[in-house]
């Protein structure tokens, strides 16, 4: 691997032609303009003018050298010093963020939804400008007619993540944006998925999610859920990181992330590359797949419409606890599966899965893994499930089951902690490169790669010094970068607050995930622009496995609950291998932030008090806010307080045998007294014994004044 750096315009027929033919359809046009953009070395007003042109000439000019044009004003504007207000007011009034020229005219309101603290113009040139100072890495290396041929590498290939852009959202429309996302994807025929019993509550916190959203995103959002259309990944669908339209690896997702845009939306499931984007299958290396991942590919309807419940139902309550928006992402549309691409084009689905024809190779296999589910989902206890005769019979059952569905989320991010840990790692080149371009990547790729990681997971980031010799020493020499150091260090521990603050709310109204949600495959990180600043949150994806406290039932089942609890702390942040550690939540951010026993240590305090104080603040709010008790059965309201009094006064026996009697007999009076059926306490103390060392890790949230001694 080469670490070129002879200067641009020696370089220029040669390797840098090839990069401009590879890259860019309007190679011609492209290759004129960087030589043009070139030339100019300090800030040219009438260049800027031409730039504003081609980066909006939807008509005339590829997208790709749109972006171009986009990173290149960006230069542009970086070479002006804040204090210079009349250029800034010239500029902001092209972008539209003005409606006229003028130093006392204020900037649009709609740049406080994007982040932006103020309206004011001398107040918000040094916000825009700290924006857009997020790629300086890159803008730093570009000197004019000396500028290296790997520099204009990097900013060429940083022309291509449209995210990274800026100003792309004040030049490109939504109807371009969506045009372009079309271009990349397959799109069949489905139809909106109305769910009559489903809560109002659902729809509520959808158009909710819309209604926060800056309006260039919600009308790309709108528009891509407009009448039920499916989305599916194509042969030609990128798999890199940052794309407009991304297939991360290992997963069945798209992911859009629109230009300019620090928010993320997700296609849940495209199917999968090749000649059958869905399939059936009942076992992989000789083991049964759970009833959900029988649909290869695809998402069944009434998971998705148990996800868009759990979610919206969790993200209410965490906003009434904590007056803040949760950190999960929103279900805003689903569709249900009408036709499927198939080898010979699009096919209805159950012609899809019952006429070899429609659906090619390996429709044999198939049919076998169709067989064996259907027989499985009668056992597991769907025994008025019909048997209809024939071919056409077997493919009903099956979809009459499964339902082929698809959901569009909102606000998710494709960065999951288990890729973000093993992309740090000194293979990430490898992992990544495999699956995205066969492992062909150079010393210059590998670097990139990593600074895009290390941004994402900083928010903002300065690059050493150090040449790339290998992923190893080039991730260990960024984060010694005291500036990137003390980022980290501030990042891993308000990353730490936020999870223990969302698990201490679910644990604070009995809610638990079975580990599903908080497995690092599953949990992402995504950088966001917000109080006019670059900031790192942390998002909790996958709620197919949510169970709260149903509105109807005022009972609490201890006995399953404590069990899927564990589970989830297991994949918190257990302890009890360093195996088991190391792929935890807090594990993958230790891996990934390269923390030491000190901020270990620290992060542990930090993380306890978070959980203890969320889970207080939370059982405050659902005593004296009343549209927050309203979500749950009055009866489990009330007795919130006796299982903690219950598991206090257990956790303070301490082999005393007398105190133990007492509070036996006192706990049996008590929830008598409650309405609890007569065996409740035997029932509870056997779910207190056996999860012992898991209450007393959390001893802190229980009323330890309540109970004997």
């Amino acid at each position: 691997m080469k670490n070129p750096g002879s200067p641009a315009r020696g370089s220029r027929p040669g390797g840098l032609q090839k990069l401009f033919a590879d890259r860019f359809r309007e190679a011609r046009g492209a290759y004129e303009l960087f030589d043009e953009f070139l030339g100019r070395e300090t800030y040219d007003r009438n260049f800027c003018v031409r730039l504003l042109a081609v980066a909006r000439d939807g008509v005339k000019t590829h997208w790709e050298v749109r972006r171009l044009a986009v990173l290149m004003l960006e230069h542009q504007i970086l070479k002006l010093d804040p204090s210079e207000l009349a250029a800034f007011d010239f500029l902001l009034t092209r972008l539209n963020l003005k409606r006229a020229r003028g130093l006392k005219g204020r900037v649009e309101t709609s740049v406080l939804r994007e982040g932006y603290t103020t309206t004011e113009l001398r107040l918000f040139v040094p916000e825009f400008r700290r924006k857009l100072e997020r790629l300086r890495r890159v803008h730093d290396k570009i000197r004019g007619a000396r500028t290296t041929a790997s520099a204009i590498r990097e900013f060429v290939e940083a022309s291509r993540d449209e995210c990274k852009l800026s100003l792309a959202r004040y030049l490109f429309t939504a109807e371009e944006v969506v045009a372009e996302i079309l271009r990349q994807v397959r799109v069949t025929g489905g139809v909106r998925d109305l769910d009559t019993s489903e809560p109002a509550s659902v729809e509520a916190e959808t158009r909710r999610a819309l209604r926060l959203l800056p309006d260039f995103e919600a009308n790309i959002l709108r528009r891509l859920c407009a009448g039920g259309a499916v989305y599916w990944v194509a042969p030609g669908t990128s798999g890199e990181i940052n794309s407009l339209v991304e297939y991360p690896a290992t997963t069945v997702v798209l992911v859009v992330k629109p230009p300019g845009s620090d928010f993320e939306f997700e296609f849940k499931r495209a199917g999968r590359r090749g000649v059958n984007a869905l399939s059936v299958v009942y076992s992989r290396d000789g083991y049964a797949v759970p009833p959900s991942h029988r649909l290869d590919g695809g998402s069944m309807q009434w998971l998705l419409r148990y996800e868009a419940r759990g979610a919206s139902r969790l993200g209410r309550i965490y906003r009434l606890a904590h007056g803040a928006e949760a950190p999960v992402a929103g279900y805003v549309a689903r569709s249900t599966v009408y036709s499927v691409p198939g080898p010979g084009g699009e096919a209805q689905t159950l012609d899809y899965f019952t006429e070899p024809r429609m659906f090619g190779e390996n429709f044999r296999e198939m049919r076998a893994a169709m067989r064996e589910s259907v027989a499985a989902f009668r056992e597991e206890g769907n025994a008025n499930l019909p048997r209809l005769p024939g071919a056409l019979g077997l493919t009903a059952q099956f979809i009459g089951q499964v339902t082929p569905a698809q959901a569009i989320l909102c606000g998710t991010t494709s960065f999951r902690l288990d890729k973000l840990a093993a992309y740090l790692s000194p293979g990430g080149p490898e992992r990544y490169f495999k699956d995205v371009s066969r492992g062909a990547y150079t010393g210059e790729d590998a670097k990139r790669f990593a600074d895009s990681i290390l941004e994402e997971v900083l928010g903002t980031y300065r690059p050493p010094r150090a040449r790339y010799r290998d992923h190893g020493q080039y991730v260990a020499a960024a984060l010694a970068v005291a500036e990137n150091r003390a980022r980290a260090d501030r990042t891993y521990l308000s990353l730490l607050r936020q999870i223990a603050t969302f698990w201490g709310t679910l644990l604070a109204v009995r809610g638990y995930t079975r580990g599903e949600s908080f497995v690092a495959r599953n949990v992402g990180l995504k950088s966001f622009w917000a109080a006019g600043r670059w900031r790192v949150k942390v998002i909790f994806m996958d709620h197919d496995a949510l169970v709260l406290p149903n509105p109807q039932d005022g009972r609490f089942d201890a006995r399953e609950a404590l069990h899927c609890m564990t589970l989830d702390e297991r994949y918190i942040w257990g302890r009890s291998s360093p195996e088991r550690f190391a792929a935890s939540e807090m594990g993958c951010l230790q891996t990934i932030y390269r923390t030491g026993a000190r901020l270990d240590a620290e992060g542990q305090a930090l993380a306890n008090a978070a959980l203890e104080g969320a889970f207080k603040k939370t059982r405050h709010e659902m005593r004296t806010k009343p549209e927050l008790r309203r979500i749950f059965h009055k009866d489990f309201v009330e007795r919130l307080p006796d299982w903690d009094t219950l598991v206090g006064g257990y956790l303070k026996l301490n082999g005393d045998r007398t105190a133990a009697r007492r509070w036996r007999a006192e706990m049996r009076r008590t929830l008598a007294a409650n309405g609890y059926e007569g065996d409740a306490f035997d029932g509870y103390l056997k779910v207190l014994e056996k999860n012992r060392a898991f209450l007393q890790r959390h001893a802190s949230l229980f009323d330890l004044a309540g109970g004997a001694g």
